[in-house]
């Protein structure tokens, strides 16, 4: 028996539902932990995954980080406590630098690759796959995991299917919803569940373009937002109105605490489809609002001084 601690790599593109489905496996598994990798100074989904992770610089991994994951996978394995790690990339991460770490000497001692699992959202992948990060991510996965298949019409989900056998033919193609759907020893151990271990596809060279088109805004203050004030902010961005016209949001995330409300409310936005959730209870002391948004061209300044004008301290 391999005495290695298996790791696998949740990918995918800003969005597809990563962080559901890791919530959904850390729910009906011991043994495992995320290290969480977030594109902004603000990390979000660590926090989302309560007490089972671990947030891990901020930018992508493929963006001259790969020194920091192998520290952090050498401090993890000192440190022990699980029997499975998941190592949760950036949406807007490319997968060559990540595996290139994972199968260098030293970590390879310590972790055995247990495969690749790719998130696609089909009801946006005609606007992901102008990144050439999330081809990759299609390309590189040994399981394909088509979200939200709930919210897709019957066609838009054959299209999307379609579309990633021109990338992958290979790879099997789950259509899940909520991160149920797929057997959970599958996603775990993606290569060995298919009975044979299919090769890794050769390790291109990643050149950082999203760096030059997506910029992130990091948003953290302290204090209570009037649910009206909050309602027109978020309207303002997802529609691209009045001064936010000049940028065009794409990924947006957060934990916020409106007024009268004893418990905090998460969203998660991709473009303009928006989830919301009740968090838990805010403990005593301060109430910190945490939110991230992702997007081309946004006005990073107009949306940092709108967002503390109708914060209340």
């Amino acid at each position: 028996m391999d005495p290695r601690t298996p790791i696998t790599l949740i990918t995918g593109f800003l969005g597809s539902g990563k962080t559901t489905l890791l919530r959904r496996l850390l729910g009906g598994r011991e043994g495992l932990f995320v290290l969480v990798n977030e594109f902004g100074e603000v990390p979000l989904d660590h926090l989302f995954l309560e007490g089972k992770a671990e947030a891990l610089a901020d930018g992508c991994l493929c963006c001259g980080l790969e020194g920091a994951l192998v520290e952090a996978l050498a401090l993890l394995r000192r440190r022990g406590g699980f029997t499975h790690l998941l190592l949760e990339t950036s949406g807007l991460a490319h997968p060559a630098p990540i595996l290139r770490v994972l199968l260098s000497p030293g970590v390879r001692e310590a972790y055995r690759l247990a495969g690749v699992v790719t998130l696609v959202d089909p009801l946006h992948l005609r606007y992901y796959l102008h990144y050439p990060e999330a081809k990759a991510q299609v390309r590189y996965a040994d399981l394909l995991l088509l979200t939200k298949a709930d919210q897709a019409e019957e066609e838009e989900l054959a299209q999307a299917e379609a579309l990633l056998r021109a990338e992958n033919p290979l790879a099997p193609l789950r259509r899940t919803a909520l991160g149920q759907g797929v057997v959970p020893e599958e996603v775990l151990f993606p290569r060995e569940s298919q009975g044979f271990f299919p090769p890794i596809p050769p390790l291109e060279p990643h050149v950082h373009e999203h760096q030059k088109g997506l910029v992130s805004v990091n948003l953290v203050g302290e204090g209570a937002i009037p649910y009206e004030a909050y309602k027109a902010f978020m309207e303002d961005l997802v529609f691209g109105r009045g001064v936010f016209s000049r940028g065009r949001l794409v990924r947006s995330k957060g934990e916020v605490n409106l007024e009268g409300s004893r418990s905090s409310i998460r969203f998660h936005g991709v473009y303009g489809l928006f989830s919301f959730e009740k968090g838990p209870p805010w403990p005593p002391g301060p109430r910190l609002n945490r939110l991230v948004f992702i997007g081309e061209g946004l006005p990073g300044e107009a949306v940092r001084e709108r967002f503390f004008r109708i914060l209340r301290p």
